[in-house]
């Protein structure tokens, strides 16, 4: 047992250093604007975050598909000068500065910047406010959707590496808080064995959690 667990470290601590080097390459391949496999992987990842908090600020489904795409396209024209530095700042945060940029420009072609007023939603601009006090206030929603996103990613990796019936565990007592009883009643399974799926499952979320930080650029 010893020699089996030393090997599942082993391939942990090889999994993570490929993450890193996947991660590492991933902001620096994106600098060649023709490398469509990286361009591919980072509009995999981010697209529903940047259509979710479009969304959330009041833009319609169509702005929506406009933020993203024009993100996209301002990317493409940053990215070949880009430098990454994690003494300034994480990657995800530059990029609100863009998606911000994005919806205010939305939302001046909608002509609804000028036109709405309102003190009831902070997330609705009135003229006494300018762009840049409309979004000063998105960075923690942005961290809150961005933290939601990252969770609901690991959560789909999990769920691909266990058996259904240990996801299901998982899910009913953990995400939908059913109790222990309800759920081993419904698995017929032990209230033992649902503690050991989540001990599991949440090994497992940690894991994930780090190798996709490591893959997009976050740690």
């Amino acid at each position: 047992m010893d020699g089996i667990a030393a090997r599942q470290a082993t391939g942990i601590r090889e999994n993570l250093r490929m993450d890193h080097i996947t991660h590492e390459s991933l902001l620096i391949r994106m600098q060649d604007i023709q490398d469509g496999q990286a361009w591919n992987q980072f509009h995999q990842y981010y697209r529903t975050l940047i259509l979710n908090f479009a969304r959330s600020r009041g833009c319609s489904g169509d702005m929506s598909q406009d933020v993203l795409q024009e993100s996209m396209i301002t990317l493409t024209k940053v990215m070949p000068n880009f430098r990454y530095d994690r003494v300034k700042g994480k990657f995800r945060t530059f990029l609100l500065t863009i998606v911000s940029s994005r919806i205010v420009d939305a939302f001046r072609r909608e002509r609804k910047y000028q036109e709405w007023r309102t003190d009831d939603n902070e997330q609705t601009p009135t003229l006494e406010n300018t762009a840049e006090e409309w979004v000063s206030n998105w960075e923690d929603d942005w961290e809150h959707e961005w933290q939601q996103h990252l969770l609901m990613h690991a959560l789909d990796r999990v769920k691909k590496r266990v058996k259904p019936y240990i996801f299901e565990s998982f899910r009913m007592y953990v995400l939908e808080q059913r109790p222990a009883a309800e759920v081993t009643a419904s698995l017929d399974v032990s209230e033992n064995t649902i503690y050991q799926h989540r001990r599991r499952i949440v090994s497992m979320l940690q894991q994930e959690v780090k190798a996709i930080k490591l893959e997009i650029g976050e740690m």
